[in-house]
């Protein structure tokens, strides 16, 4: 969440998104494995 308050427009804001995204999708599948 952090990245993506950095820069609010261009790449920043879009690469702030992916890692949120990601992170989210690790948390959610590490739920489902354990």
């Amino acid at each position: 969440m952090a990245f993506g308050a950095g820069g609010a427009c261009g790449p920043n804001y879009l690469q702030g998104i992916a890692v949120v995204v990601v992170i989210i999708l690790l948390l959610i599948a590490m739920g489902i494995v354990f």
